[in-house]
C-alpha cells in the first residue's frame, strides 16, 4: 500500500498523472502554473491553508504572484516556491517552464541542480566525523591529506575550510584540476599548489574549501564522499530523491529541470537531461541533485537541533556551534547565517543558495522553511524574494 502511494506521488510530481488544475496541453502563449491545492502525495509535511497557522492567505498568495511575475518579466525561466510553517505546507506552486524549448511546464517536487546548496551536506559529513573523534575542527588539513603538508598549505585547518578562511579563492584552480579524474587527485593538486592568500586572514568564499572537505571525508571513511553522504546523511533522512551523480540513463532523468543562463536579455539553455554532467567526479562543493521536499527534510533536521524523529543525527551542541556567525562574515560551518536569533540559545536564520538559482531559508524561531528553486543561473530573484520573506517572518 505504501509503495502504491509513493508511486502515485512520484507520478503526480512528474506530471504523468493529470489532475484538474494541470491541463494536458499548455497554450504556447500562457505561463504554466500549478497551484498549491491539491497537494502532492508523499510530501514530507501535510498541506494547510495559511490561516490555519496564523498567516494571512492574501500575503502568501502575493508571494506566489511575485514568482509568476519573475517568469512573466523574463527574470527566470521557471521556478518553484514552497513555504512550510509549523510543519504545514501553506504554499507550494510551480510556475513557468522546466524546459522552455520542449514546452515542458515546471512541476512541483521536480529535481534541480542545487550547486552550492550541496555545501551544508558536506559540512554535515565533516561534523559527523568530528563527533566520532575521527578529526578535530582545528586539525591541520595536512594531518589528513599529505598533499597539504608543505609551506603553502601546511597551516590550513579544517575549521578554516568550513568557514572559507583558508586563503583559497573562488574560481582559482590549479592547472588540470578538472582533468584529474577524481576528487582526491584534484584536491591533491590544490594542496600542492597552495592558496593565493594567507590562511586565516579573512573570509573568501571558495569551492576548493568544500572540495577539500569532501576529500577529507573520503580519506577518513575509506569510501567515496558521495557514498559516505548517502549512507550517513541521505539514508537516515530518507532523502530518496537526492543524488550525487547524473547520466542521461538514470531512472530519474525525466524529472530533471533543464538549466539556463542569460545571454544579453535572453535565457539560453546550457544543460538538459540528454547531457552528462560536466565534472567527471562528484566535486563536493556542488554536484547534488535534489527536490524541495528533500531539502526541507534536511533543513528540518537542523531546525530540530540534530534530531530525526526519535533518533539523532548530530548533537545539539554541534548544531549550535555550526550556526555561529564567523568573525568577519555571515557564514558559519558551511551554512550561510542570514539573521540573528531573538532569544538566547535560539537558532539564527540560516540557509544557503546555489548558483543555478536555488535558495533555502530556515527561520527556526517562527518554525518556517522557505524553498525557492529555479533553474535560471545567476538570477537576482533569490535576493528579491528572500528580503520580503525574511521580513514577513522575522523573529
Amino acid at each position: 500500500m505504501n509503495g502504491d502511494i509513493r508511486a502515485l506521488g512520484r507520478a503526480l510530481a512528474l506530471g504523468t498523472l493529470l489532475v484538474p488544475w494541470a491541463p494536458a496541453v499548455w497554450c504556447q502563449t500562457e505561463i504554466p502554473r500549478v497551484t498549491t491545492e491539491p497537494g502532492v502525495l508523499g510530501a514530507p509535511f501535510p498541506y494547510a491553508v495559511p490561516e490555519a497557522v496564523g498567516l494571512d492567505g492574501s500575503v502568501i498568495a502575493d508571494l506566489a504572484d511575485e514568482v509568476y511575475g519573475f517568469v512573466r518579466d523574463g527574470k527566470i525561466v521557471g521556478g518553484e516556491i514552497m513555504i512550510v510553517k509549523d510543519r504545514r505546507i501553506v504554499l507550494h506552486e510551480a510556475i513557468g517552464w522546466s524546459d522552455r524549448e520542449r514546452r515542458l511546464p515546471m512541476q512541483r517536487n521536480s529535481i534541480y541542480r542545487i550547486r552550492s546548496m550541496t555545501k551544508p551536506f558536506i559540512g554535515t559529513s565533516i561534523l559527523l566525523l568530528m563527533e566520532e573523534d575521527r578529526l578535530g575542527l582545528d586539525d591541520r588539513v595536512a594531518q589528513h591529506l599529505p598533499s597539504f603538508d608543505n609551506e603553502r598549505s601546511g597551516s590550513i585547518t579544517v575549521r578554516q575550510l568550513l568557514t572559507h578562511t583558508s586563503g583559497f579563492e573562488q574560481d582559482v584552480y590549479p592547472p588540470d584540476y578538472w582533468a584529474s579524474g577524481s576528487l582526491q587527485r584534484a584536491v591533491d593538486r590544490a594542496g600542492r599548489a597552495g592558496p593565493p592568500n594567507p590562511p586565516g586572514e579573512r573570509y573568501r568564499y571558495a569551492d576548493l574549501n568544500s572540495g577539500t572537505l569532501g576529500a577529507i571525508v573520503a580519506r577518513l571513511s575509506g569510501e567515496l564522499v558521495e557514498e559516505f553522504l548517502r549512507r550517513r546523511v541521505l539514508g537516515p533522512l530518507d532523502l530518496e530523491d537526492t543524488h550525487a551523480l547524473f547520466t542521461p540513463e538514470v531512472p530519474w532523468a525525466d524529472r530533471m529541470n533543464s538549466t539556463y543562463r542569460q545571454r544579453g536579455e535572453t535565457w539560453v539553455k546550457y544543460w538538459d537531461n540528454s547531457m552528462p554532467q560536466r565534472a567527471p567526479f562528484f566535486r563536493a562543493s556542488g554536484g547534488l541533485y535534489t527536490t524541495v521536499f528533500d531539502y526541507a527534510r534536511f533543513l528540518a533536521m537542523w531546525m530540530d537541533r540534530g534530531r530525526v524523529g526519535d533518533d539523532r543525527l548530530l548533537s545539539e551542541a554541534t548544531v549550535l556551534e555550526a550556526l555561529q556567525r564567523g568573525s568577519d562574515a555571515d557564514y558559519g560551518l558551511h551554512w550561510q547565517i542570514m539573521g540573528d536569533a531573538e532569544a538566547p540559545g535560539a537558532l539564527p536564520l540560516f540557509g544557503h543558495g546555489g548558483s543555478d538559482g536555488t535558495l533555502a531559508v530556515a527561520i527556526p524561531e517562527r518554525d518556517v522553511m522557505v524553498l525557492y528553486f529555479t533553474q535560471s543561473r545567476g538570477t537576482t530573484t533569490r535576493r528579491e524574494i528572500r528580503e520580503p520573506l525574511v521580513e514577513l517572518f522575522r523573529p
